[in-house]
């Protein structure tokens, strides 16, 4: 059974997820909402990061995925933002290399199939490489 939902996605690992916010490096931690992008889009600034920096992701991960574990390492793991522009075959992209830091716990949504929400933290080990929407 897939996530369903018309947010951004995440795989890493071989894990698959559906991204209900990122929280990104900066002079002051912001969390940017990217369920459903508008306005936030160009706040968005993932690429900017380097090796070595981290960014922390709630994720609600597909139930049929593998579980992201501290230590789970990923090379090419991918952020799929939703398509923006109709038309679009799919939306920008954002691909890097990075290992889970940290693994919270995680919660059930017990009254639905929502899957299991996590925090996942990953230090990246490689730049972080943007693709626009197609």
């Amino acid at each position: 059974m897939a996530i369903e939902g018309i947010g951004a996605t995440f795989s890493f690992g071989g894990s698959i997820g559906g991204i209900v916010s990122i929280n990104i490096p900066g002079d002051e931690k912001k969390e940017y909402e990217v369920t459903a992008l508008s306005d936030t889009r160009e706040q968005f600034k993932l690429s900017a990061m380097s090796v070595g920096q981290e960014c922390t992701l709630t994720v609600r991960l597909d139930p049929e995925s593998p579980a992201i574990t501290t230590g789970t390492s990923a090379t090419g793991a991918v952020i799929t933002l939703p398509k923006q522009t109709s038309g679009s075959v799919s939306g920008a992209t954002y691909t890097f290399d990075g290992f889970a830091r940290v693994v919270s716990g995680g919660s059930l949504d017990v009254g639905g199939s929502e899957g299991v929400t996590q925090d996942i933290t990953i230090r990246l080990t490689s730049e972080v490489t943007f693709v626009a929407e197609a």
